[in-house]
Protein backbone atom coordinates (compact mmCIF):
# COMPACT_ATOMS: atom_id res chain seq x y z
CA UNK A 1 0.00 0.00 0.00
CA UNK A 2 1.13 4.08 -1.17
CA UNK A 3 1.09 6.22 1.02
CA UNK A 4 0.96 9.92 -0.35
CA UNK A 5 2.88 12.67 1.56
CA UNK A 6 0.27 16.00 1.74
CA UNK A 7 3.07 18.00 3.03
CA UNK A 8 5.26 17.01 -0.23
CA UNK A 9 4.98 18.87 -3.39
CA UNK A 10 3.98 16.89 -6.71
CA UNK A 11 6.20 15.62 -8.86
CA UNK A 12 7.27 17.80 -11.56
CA UNK A 13 7.31 17.28 -15.25
CA UNK A 14 11.10 16.86 -15.19
CA UNK A 15 10.76 14.85 -12.51
CA UNK A 16 8.70 12.07 -14.67
CA UNK A 17 10.36 12.44 -17.98
CA UNK A 18 13.74 11.84 -16.44
CA UNK A 19 14.90 15.48 -17.64
CA UNK A 20 16.07 18.88 -16.95
CA UNK A 21 14.63 22.00 -18.99
CA UNK A 22 17.15 24.04 -20.22
CA UNK A 23 17.37 27.28 -18.12
CA UNK A 24 17.98 29.19 -21.15
CA UNK A 25 14.59 28.42 -22.70
CA UNK A 26 11.22 30.13 -21.73
CA UNK A 27 8.21 29.01 -22.39
CA UNK A 28 5.63 31.89 -22.79
CA UNK A 29 2.29 31.07 -21.18
CA UNK A 30 -0.81 31.72 -23.19
CA UNK A 31 -2.60 35.15 -22.44
CA UNK A 32 -5.87 35.02 -20.96
CA UNK A 33 -9.20 36.41 -23.44
CA UNK A 34 -11.53 38.55 -21.75
CA UNK A 35 -15.03 38.05 -22.65
CA UNK A 36 -16.66 41.01 -24.13
CA UNK A 37 -19.09 42.83 -22.61
CA UNK A 38 -22.48 43.76 -24.03
CA UNK A 39 -23.62 46.80 -22.80
CA UNK A 40 -27.75 47.53 -23.02
CA UNK A 41 -27.42 50.62 -25.68
CA UNK A 42 -25.43 48.21 -27.74
CA UNK A 43 -28.46 45.44 -27.82
CA UNK A 44 -31.03 45.65 -30.60
CA UNK A 45 -34.06 43.54 -31.23
CA UNK A 46 -36.83 44.04 -33.97
CA UNK A 47 -40.12 44.08 -32.75
CA UNK A 48 -43.19 42.19 -33.40
CA UNK A 49 -44.15 42.72 -36.83
CA UNK A 50 -40.50 43.07 -37.47
CA UNK A 51 -41.26 47.39 -38.51
CA UNK A 52 -39.00 48.70 -35.35
CA UNK A 53 -36.24 47.99 -33.74
CA UNK A 54 -35.29 48.45 -30.50
CA UNK A 55 -31.59 49.67 -29.58
CA UNK A 56 -31.17 50.05 -25.50
CA UNK A 57 -34.04 51.82 -24.12
CA UNK A 58 -35.04 53.75 -27.76
CA UNK A 59 -37.39 52.79 -30.57
CA UNK A 60 -35.82 53.52 -33.83
CA UNK A 61 -38.84 53.55 -36.84
CA UNK A 62 -37.78 53.82 -40.30
CA UNK A 63 -39.04 57.70 -41.43
CA UNK A 64 -38.40 58.37 -45.15
CA UNK A 65 -39.26 62.21 -44.98
CA UNK A 66 -39.05 63.32 -48.75
CA UNK A 67 -40.19 61.17 -52.19
CA UNK A 68 -38.64 61.61 -55.47
CA UNK A 69 -41.76 62.43 -57.11
CA UNK A 70 -44.87 64.98 -56.30
CA UNK A 71 -47.17 62.25 -56.23
CA UNK A 72 -45.83 59.78 -53.73
CA UNK A 73 -46.74 59.81 -50.52
CA UNK A 74 -43.80 58.27 -48.00
CA UNK A 75 -43.22 58.03 -44.34
CA UNK A 76 -43.78 55.44 -41.99
CA UNK A 77 -44.07 51.11 -43.17
CA UNK A 78 -47.89 51.28 -44.32
CA UNK A 79 -48.06 48.04 -42.40
CA UNK A 80 -46.77 49.72 -39.29
CA UNK A 81 -50.06 50.61 -37.92
CA UNK A 82 -50.96 47.47 -37.53
CA UNK A 83 -48.16 46.48 -35.11
CA UNK A 84 -47.97 48.16 -32.09
CA UNK A 85 -44.47 47.54 -30.48
CA UNK A 86 -45.05 45.15 -27.45
CA UNK A 87 -42.64 47.86 -25.45
CA UNK A 88 -45.22 51.16 -26.00
CA UNK A 89 -48.29 48.55 -25.41
CA UNK A 90 -47.50 47.35 -22.16
CA UNK A 91 -47.28 50.61 -20.93
CA UNK A 92 -50.85 51.40 -21.61
CA UNK A 93 -50.95 52.71 -25.01
CA UNK A 94 -53.68 50.36 -26.99
CA UNK A 95 -53.81 49.79 -30.68
CA UNK A 96 -56.52 51.78 -31.53
CA UNK A 97 -54.70 55.08 -30.27
CA UNK A 98 -51.12 53.68 -32.18
CA UNK A 99 -52.94 53.20 -35.15
CA UNK A 100 -54.27 56.91 -34.87
CA UNK A 101 -50.88 57.85 -34.55
CA UNK A 102 -50.03 56.72 -37.28
CA UNK A 103 -52.63 57.62 -40.06
CA UNK A 104 -52.55 61.25 -38.81
CA UNK A 105 -48.56 61.23 -39.59
CA UNK A 106 -48.81 59.80 -43.04
CA UNK A 107 -51.59 62.54 -43.97
CA UNK A 108 -49.37 65.52 -42.56
CA UNK A 109 -47.04 63.48 -45.15
CA UNK A 110 -48.96 64.25 -48.09
CA UNK A 111 -47.59 67.77 -47.65
CA UNK A 112 -44.09 66.92 -47.14
CA UNK A 113 -41.59 68.02 -50.43
CA UNK A 114 -40.28 66.02 -53.01
CA UNK A 115 -36.64 65.94 -54.68
CA UNK A 116 -38.20 66.84 -58.01
CA UNK A 117 -40.04 69.23 -56.18
CA UNK A 118 -37.53 70.97 -54.80
CA UNK A 119 -35.18 70.87 -57.80
CA UNK A 120 -37.89 72.45 -59.59
CA UNK A 121 -38.01 74.86 -56.73
CA UNK A 122 -34.25 75.80 -56.20
CA UNK A 123 -33.22 75.35 -59.89
CA UNK A 124 -35.41 75.96 -62.97
CA UNK A 125 -35.11 78.04 -64.93
CA UNK A 126 -31.70 80.09 -63.46
CA UNK A 127 -30.11 76.69 -62.63
CA UNK A 128 -27.38 77.79 -59.97
CA UNK A 129 -28.00 81.58 -59.71
CA UNK A 130 -31.34 80.89 -58.45
CA UNK A 131 -30.37 77.97 -56.15
CA UNK A 132 -28.44 80.82 -54.30
CA UNK A 133 -30.97 83.40 -54.27
CA UNK A 134 -33.99 80.85 -53.03
CA UNK A 135 -31.47 79.43 -50.70
CA UNK A 136 -30.60 83.00 -49.03
CA UNK A 137 -33.63 85.16 -49.27
CA UNK A 138 -36.62 82.53 -49.51
CA UNK A 139 -37.86 81.29 -46.56
CA UNK A 140 -39.21 78.34 -47.18
CA UNK A 141 -39.15 76.38 -44.35
CA UNK A 142 -40.59 78.47 -41.94
CA UNK A 143 -43.96 79.48 -40.57
CA UNK A 144 -45.58 82.22 -42.42
CA UNK A 145 -49.01 83.30 -43.93
CA UNK A 146 -47.95 81.48 -47.12
CA UNK A 147 -46.75 78.86 -45.74
CA UNK A 148 -49.43 77.13 -47.46
CA UNK A 149 -48.66 77.75 -51.05
CA UNK A 150 -47.26 75.29 -53.23
CA UNK A 151 -43.72 76.72 -53.35
CA UNK A 152 -43.10 76.05 -49.50
CA UNK A 153 -42.98 73.95 -46.87
CA UNK A 154 -43.64 75.24 -43.53
CA UNK A 155 -47.47 73.81 -43.49
CA UNK A 156 -45.65 70.46 -43.38
CA UNK A 157 -43.07 71.26 -40.61
CA UNK A 158 -45.99 72.96 -38.02
CA UNK A 159 -47.78 69.81 -39.14
CA UNK A 160 -45.00 67.48 -37.82
CA UNK A 161 -44.63 69.78 -35.14
CA UNK A 162 -48.21 69.68 -33.57
CA UNK A 163 -47.92 65.96 -34.11
CA UNK A 164 -45.13 65.06 -31.59
CA UNK A 165 -46.61 67.61 -29.50
CA UNK A 166 -49.75 65.71 -29.27
CA UNK A 167 -48.15 62.20 -29.23
CA UNK A 168 -46.21 63.38 -26.53
CA UNK A 169 -48.61 64.54 -24.11
CA UNK A 170 -50.18 61.24 -23.97
CA UNK A 171 -46.14 59.48 -24.15
CA UNK A 172 -44.71 61.67 -21.23
CA UNK A 173 -47.02 60.95 -18.11
CA UNK A 174 -45.63 57.20 -18.57
CA UNK A 175 -41.88 58.19 -19.10
CA UNK A 176 -42.04 57.59 -22.94
CA UNK A 177 -41.06 60.57 -25.29
CA UNK A 178 -41.19 60.67 -29.16
CA UNK A 179 -39.22 62.41 -31.55
CA UNK A 180 -38.22 62.61 -35.43
CA UNK A 181 -34.36 62.68 -35.94
CA UNK A 182 -32.63 63.64 -39.15
CA UNK A 183 -28.89 62.62 -39.38
CA UNK A 184 -26.47 63.43 -42.52
CA UNK A 185 -24.52 61.73 -43.37
CA UNK A 186 -26.57 58.44 -43.11
CA UNK A 187 -23.67 56.90 -41.75
CA UNK A 188 -24.14 58.75 -38.27
CA UNK A 189 -27.54 57.11 -38.27
CA UNK A 190 -28.97 54.13 -36.04
CA UNK A 191 -29.49 50.48 -38.09
CA UNK A 192 -32.77 50.30 -38.42
CA UNK A 193 -34.77 47.74 -40.07
CA UNK A 194 -34.49 49.17 -43.15
CA UNK A 195 -31.16 50.99 -43.27
CA UNK A 196 -29.63 49.03 -45.67
CA UNK A 197 -32.31 49.07 -48.29
CA UNK A 198 -32.65 53.08 -47.77
CA UNK A 199 -28.86 53.82 -48.29
CA UNK A 200 -27.99 51.59 -50.98
CA UNK A 201 -27.12 53.78 -53.94
CA UNK A 202 -27.18 57.22 -51.88
CA UNK A 203 -24.36 59.67 -50.96
CA UNK A 204 -23.07 61.64 -48.31
CA UNK A 205 -25.84 64.21 -49.37
CA UNK A 206 -28.68 61.98 -48.57
CA UNK A 207 -30.46 63.07 -45.34
CA UNK A 208 -31.69 59.69 -43.13
CA UNK A 209 -34.70 60.41 -40.95
CA UNK A 210 -36.04 58.70 -38.04
CA UNK A 211 -38.85 58.44 -35.61
CA UNK A 212 -37.44 57.60 -32.11
CA UNK A 213 -38.87 56.92 -28.85
CA UNK A 214 -37.44 56.52 -25.85
CA UNK A 215 -39.42 53.72 -23.30
CA UNK A 216 -37.94 55.09 -20.15
CA UNK A 217 -37.72 58.32 -18.02
CA UNK A 218 -33.73 58.49 -18.18
CA UNK A 219 -33.73 57.74 -22.21
CA UNK A 220 -36.77 60.08 -22.36
CA UNK A 221 -35.22 62.86 -21.07
CA UNK A 222 -32.09 62.50 -22.62
CA UNK A 223 -33.79 62.15 -26.19
CA UNK A 224 -35.80 65.85 -25.26
CA UNK A 225 -31.99 67.36 -24.63
CA UNK A 226 -31.04 65.67 -28.07
CA UNK A 227 -31.30 68.10 -31.16
CA UNK A 228 -33.22 67.26 -34.28
CA UNK A 229 -30.37 68.05 -36.43
CA UNK A 230 -27.22 65.63 -36.52
CA UNK A 231 -25.06 66.63 -39.07
CA UNK A 232 -27.86 68.65 -40.93
CA UNK A 233 -26.04 72.05 -40.47
CA UNK A 234 -29.02 74.16 -42.48
CA UNK A 235 -27.83 77.59 -41.71
CA UNK A 236 -29.58 79.13 -45.11
CA UNK A 237 -32.62 80.99 -44.98
CA UNK A 238 -34.49 78.25 -46.99
CA UNK A 239 -33.39 76.12 -43.97
CA UNK A 240 -35.56 78.59 -41.14
CA UNK A 241 -38.21 76.46 -39.25
CA UNK A 242 -37.29 73.38 -40.04
CA UNK A 243 -37.81 70.47 -37.34
CA UNK A 244 -36.92 68.01 -39.52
Amino acid sequence: MITANPSAPPPSYDDIHGYSQDPSVTIKQPTSYAVPQVHSAEVSVTTRGGMAKRIGDRLIIDFEKVSCCPWETVGLNPDLKNYIPEEIRVKGISPNVWEGWCEDLMKIQKKSPSVSGCLCLFCFPGFIVQAMLCATFCPTSADHPLKSLPCFYGDWYVGLDKWQRKVNAVLNPKDMHAKLKTYKPFQKAPRSVGYSDRVAGKDENYEMSMLEIALTAAESQKLMEESWDVGVNDGCTSGVGRIL
